[in-house]
């Protein structure tokens, strides 16, 4: 009798692990667009920004992009601060597609709730908000990432290049990221047969830095 239950125990806990729903997860994925035509004869600047999607812990469909930029970027952003607002939701039809998928991965909960609030700051700062040597989307993508827990760069070489500073940012975090799969932003060259081994020893000494 007490064999068959140990069994019957076994299925049962089995069956529980199978059937037990996957815990939800918020993914956040950076994006870069480069200078482009748009519709209607008008311009996409260089810009960066990050769309999430996935489910909060209490299970609440996550799905939304989070940018920012100046209500009007011509002539008088060029001169000093502007009026300042977070990307529209949703994105304009194709943005996204035309943009440069650079890495992703699964966010906490507490990470997703400071990338909230990280935009919420932006999206609530006192205008003009917008200056483009100090406040602009490479800025409000640095603090996004920081929130998301990832290591960024300082230098003031990025602050307007966004298609510099998410893959710098890719490279920095490498170690952390390749553990989610395949990124665009950390793909070897398949020239050099050598690449992947000089690769792994590059991440492995970084690893062994961080943890010194």
């Amino acid at each position: 009798m007490r064999g068959r239950w140990g069994i019957f125990s076994g299925l049962l806990l089995a069956l529980l692990a199978f059937t037990a729903p996957a815990r939800a997860a918020v993914t956040i994925t950076f994006y870069t667009h480069k200078l482009a035509m748009a519709p209607g004869l008008s311009t996409y600047f260089p810009h960066g920004f990050v769309l999430l999607d996935g489910a909060s812990e209490d299970g609440t469909p996550v799905k939304a992009n989070l940018g920012f930029t100046a209500k009007n970027i011509f002539i008088d952003a060029l001169w000093g601060p502007v009026a300042g607002e977070m990307d529209p939701t949703p994105l304009p039809a194709g943005y996204v597609e035309g943009a440069i998928r650079h890495f992703s991965f699964p966010l906490t909960e507490a990470q997703y709730r400071a990338v909230l609030a990280t935009a919420e700051k932006w999206r609530t700062a006192p205008q003009p908000s917008y200056d483009m040597d100090s406040t602009n989307c490479v800025t409000f993508v640095k603090e996004v990432a920081i929130a998301a827990g990832l290591s960024v760069s300082e230098d003031r070489k990025f602050i307007h290049a966004p298609g510099d500073f998410v893959p710098d940012i890719a490279r920095r975090n490498a170690v952390f990221l390749a553990q989610f799969g395949p990124q665009p932003d950390l793909v070897l060259p398949v020239s050099d047969p050598s690449s992947l081994e000089k690769r792994v020893q590059q991440l492995e000494r970084s690893a062994r830095e961080k943890a010194n």
